[in-house]
């Protein structure tokens, strides 16, 4: 958000909380609401050229389906408004690991396995968003970032459908959604992103993932 500021862009933040979003600018409107509520996204996309949609959930046990019901909302209110790009995030654990030839044995073993328990009903979802999208008729890109983490952007790594790289700057993620929102490179394909040489230890990642501290 605030590299899209920074850049010169007026954004507008869909949350479901306006009232605690940490930030505020002269070309920033937060608009609160559900996102998987139809009228809350037509609302939110009111002239907006194009959409970033980074919503998200927490392991669990649980169904999950916000990410496909926000996507089903968002295409159906850019149908609607006639803006056609956007630029939707999920994760690498939804590539399918037949093409995941940068992984190691740990790594494949680690795949599997959140794939199957701990991370199954968020990556079933994911699935589904991005079905939603890739049949939407709108320019869409899907990103697939791996491990997201809060250190500093050192210049990203993208291609289709794989890149090596365990992690993901949160900041080079942003740089690259606003960078492809001008990039025709990725229009209707998969496109996976990482911070090369990033490195977090184990525990961190279980921290800041499993128990989100």
């Amino acid at each position: 958000m605030r590299l899209a500021l920074e850049r010169g862009h007026a954004v507008t933040a869909s949350t479901r909380q306006p009232g605690a979003f940490p930030l505020q600018h002269a070309r920033l409107r937060v608009a609160g609401g559900d996102a998987t509520d139809p009228g809350v996204a037509r609302d939110a996309l009111e002239d907006c050229d194009a959409v970033i949609s980074v919503i998200g959930s927490a392991y669990t046990r649980r169904p999950v389906t916000v990410y496909s019901r926000a996507a089903s909302a968002v295409v159906g209110a850019m149908r609607e408004s006639g803006c056609r790009r956007l630029l939707a995030v999920t994760s690498s654990g939804v590539t399918p690991l037949a093409q995941r030839d940068d992984l190691s044995v740990p790594g494949r073993a680690f795949h599997r396995l959140a794939r199957r328990t701990f991370g199954r009903t968020v990556y079933d979802d994911m699935e589904r968003m991005e079905a939603v999208v890739s049949d939407s008729p709108v320019d869409w890109t899907i990103v697939r970032p791996p491990g997201l983490t809060d250190e500093p952007g050192t210049g990203y790594a993208i291609a289709e459908d794989v890149v090596e790289g365990p992690y993901c700057s949160r900041d080079d993620l942003a740089a690259v959604l606003l960078d492809q929102l001008d990039d025709d490179r990725y229009r209707r394909r998969v496109a996976a992103v990482s911070t090369p040489g990033l490195h977090v230890g184990a525990l961190t990642t279980f921290r800041r993932e499993m128990l989100k501290r």
